[in-house]
């Protein structure tokens, strides 16, 4: 029999990165460690799309990677707060667990979100960090818009159509960085001395790295945060069933994603 508390312990002793201790993103939200879990739910956040999928699957245990609960603090929003509440009811009444997995797998090797990004654009990582949040890529020399269209056609598995670019499209990129989720730090990723990189919509601020960028001849693709993390959260359902035994664990769609619309102007 499996339990709540035997995942916790293996993504415990898998993330000696973590400070387990201290602080961490890394917690059982919603539930009981003995609670016996038959069936998981993995997504990118416990969004209610998601939990109602989890309750028509009869699942136990959902493991997120970002925060359901949105942005909890002293002075929370009343409609965030209430609708955090009615989200927790809705897990109570169902029985399903809710546990956060964040610190470990942005850096795990090969299944983690980091490496599996890498691996759905289809580059060869060049040698890196393991335990850093970017990770360096060879291009071969491709120009900034031929990246963007790869990455574009990536994204369209995970239902996004579509990515926004700072930088002249004809500039050959022989050194792309990436970095996913709302700590990616255009600066940061500056010692891997980058041709372009690829930045979250939610890990930069515009006005000043998209400037930075220009000023620079710094290619920049940013895509939406959960679009280059999803790869991550979907290479973990093998991970648990190899690793706990527990032959139902499923992906679950949590609904987020971004249509872009453009307006192609022909000239007369």
């Amino acid at each position: 029999m499996v339990e709540v508390q035997d995942v916790i312990d293996l993504f415990e002793q898998e993330g000696t990165w973590v400070d387990w201790q201290g602080k961490t993103r890394d917690h059982l939200l919603v539930g009981e460690e003995l609670q016996e879990v038959k069936r998981i739910g993995v997504c990118w956040v416990a969004s209610r799309y998601a939990v109602m999928e989890a309750i028509k699957q009869g699942i136990d245990l959902i493991i997120t990677h970002e925060n359901p609960f949105y942005q909890c603090s002293t002075q929370m929003n009343t409609a965030a707060f209430k609708a955090a509440n009615d989200k927790c009811q809705l897990l109570i009444k169902h029985h399903i667990s809710v546990y956060r997995c964040h610190d470990v797998w942005d850096r795990l090797d090969e299944y983690g979100v980091a490496d599996q990004w890498v691996k759905r654009l289809g580059f060869t990582k060049a040698a890196s960090n393991s335990q850093s949040f970017y990770r360096l890529m060879n291009t071969d020399g491709q120009s900034l818009e031929k990246i963007a269209c790869r990455i574009t056609h990536a994204l369209s598995v995970d239902g996004e159509n579509g990515v926004y670019v700072f930088g002249d499209p004809n500039r050959k990129v022989k050194r792309l960085v990436s970095g996913t989720g709302a700590i990616t730090n255009l600066y940061e990723m500056l010692v891997y001395e980058p041709d372009a990189v690829i930045v979250s919509d939610d890990g930069v601020q515009t006005y000043d790295a998209a400037q930075y960028a220009v000023d620079h001849d710094l290619g920049m693709i940013v895509v939406n945060h959960a679009a280059c993390e999803k790869a991550g959260l979907k290479a973990m359902v093998p991970w648990l069933r190899q690793r706990l035994g527990v032959k139902s664990v499923k992906y679950l769609d949590d609904g987020i994603r971004i249509r872009y619309y453009t307006n192609h102007l022909s000239s007369h």
